[in-house]
């Protein structure tokens, strides 16, 4: 039986694409020209690895097509330590809709993700410890549009109501006089309620890997616009274009268009507002790099193997990338429940992002020390210091305190139950400023104590030294 991905998917009965050459035996898929949609729902999730995959739909676009989202992850038991902090990631594709080849590559890595689910170990591994979210089009309405072989340019590039999705999100800097289109509200809502860690959006028109932030407040000059993780970012970005043949061999699309590394900084190669990758980051608290990945917008399906064979490697290797950094969950010190919408920031990187609705956060880091700085109303502000390893990802718990005056007694307590949960009491009372002190000198508390009362003895014994000898 075949299985009309593409048709489902994108809401249409143009079904010129076709996914790499796959068994149509039970257990695989495939989505051949000729093939016909299934009507239902019910029936792709039966077909198509309910134990593993996920449709559902985040909203509709201005003309009602679905925007749908194929989630794949293994579903593990509930005792595996591994479910609760498994991170979530997206990619998203044809949010121009005449760069047909993203959709087609999101498709293709669906079809050989399930197809390998009991096959490869990466692939079962990769299930186990990630939550995928795939959307082959944001732009439904605008690919009705889009022909086939129009590589620079042709219809199709923004949605029914003629507004460039990639213009059209909140801006940092700038208010935008265009009215949010559905689409948009959408993929707002969505990053809002999944808590995306790690994210890619897939273009066509350029070979290159691009990265926060798109814009500044002066939005005609062309510069290195640095993000605070901007060492996290180059890193994703070369982990991408490493990995890509073309991007590896310096292809140029445009001669005088040439990017060291095949990657680039948005607002260094233009500036522009109103960016989905710079809404991610900033107000979603997800890390999200734009993927240029052929010179042609919409190649002709002849081409469709060779684009996977340069992207395969890519985009799966992408997803790993979520497995590394710091991850955790936040708990009320007292009665032990976790803390959702907590404000998190990482010391010295001034982006904040927030704990999800059961109290959990991930965050990408490079290997070093950090300290981790969270603030949720009612709780005194903590601070806790953390090692990033070169090849696993830190997880911590996070007991905060709440606001309220306690006996001494009830303090010797709360320190008791804090170090049993492995934590030090002074972290959970600490000031940023000595927090940051102890980073600096690598001093413990009782040290610090010791440091702030000599220099103050010494000053008594000077004064005392100066009136004895006026007397």
């Amino acid at each position: 039986m075949f299985i009309t991905l593409t048709l489902i998917i994108i809401g249409n009965v143009r079904c010129q694409q076709q996914l790499m050459n796959t068994k149509t035996a039970a257990g695989s898929i495939s989505s051949p020209s000729t093939a016909k949609p299934i009507k239902t729902t019910k029936n792709i999730r039966r077909v198509t690895f309910p134990d593993i995959t996920k449709l559902y739909s985040i909203g509709k676009s201005v003309q009602g097509r679905e925007l749908w989202v194929i989630s794949v992850t293994s579903h593990n038991s509930s005792t595996d330590p591994d479910t609760d902090l498994k991170p979530n990631v997206k990619y998203v594709a044809n949010m121009h809709a005449n760069e047909a080849i993203g959709r087609e590559m999101v498709l293709h890595l669906l079809a050989h993700l399930v197809n390998h689910s009991n096959k490869s170990t990466n692939v079962k591994n990769l299930l186990r410890h990630t939550r995928i979210h795939l959307m082959p089009s944001m732009n439904p309405d605008g690919f009705e549009k889009a022909i086939e072989g129009k590589c620079q340019s042709g219809p199709g590039r923004h949605n029914a109501a003629n507004v460039d999705l990639n213009r059209n999100f909140p801006d940092r800097f700038f208010k935008s006089n265009v009215a949010e289109q559905p689409e948009t509200a959408a993929i707002r809502k969505w990053i809002h309620e999944k808590q995306f860690a790690l994210s890619l959006n897939i273009h066509g028109g350029a070979l290159v890997v691009n990265y926060p932030f798109d814009g500044s407040q002066n939005h005609s000059e062309s510069h290195i616009e640095k993000s605070p993780d901007h060492d996290t970012f180059v890193h994703l970005a070369l982990a991408l274009a490493k990995r890509h043949p073309k991007l590896r061999q310096k292809v140029q699309c445009i001669q005088e268009e040439w990017f060291e590394n095949g990657i680039t900084n948005g607002n260094a190669w233009y500036p522009i507002r109103g960016s989905m990758q710079d809404y991610n980051y900033i107000n979603g608290g997800c890390m999200e790099l734009t993927f240029e990945i052929s010179c042609c917008k919409y190649p002709p399906k002849s081409e469709l193997v060779s684009f996977w064979n340069d992207n395969k490697i890519p985009l799966l290797t992408f997803l790993t990338e979520v497995h590394k950094g710091v991850k955790g969950r936040i708990y009320d010190s007292n009665t032990e429940h976790r803390i959702a919408n907590a404000n998190i920031t990482i010391l010295g990187r001034e982006m904040t992002f927030h704990s999800d609705s059961n109290g959990r956060f991930w965050r990408i880091l490079l290997p070093g020390d950090y300290v981790l700085v969270v603030k949720a109303n009612g709780y005194q502000t903590l601070q806790k210091q953390f090692t990033v390893s070169e090849h696993k990802i830190t997880v911590i718990n996070v007991y905060m305190a709440p606001i309220v005056r306690h006996s001494r007694s009830h303090n010797l307590q709360q320190q008791k139950y804090l170090i049993k949960k492995g934590q030090n009491y002074d972290e959970l009372l600490m000031g940023q400023s000595a927090a940051l002190t102890m980073v600096k000198n690598g001093t413990n508390s009782q040290q610090r104590i010791q440091l702030q009362i000599v220099p103050l003895i010494m000053l008594v014994w000077a004064i005392l030294t100066i009136v004895n000898k006026n007397c």
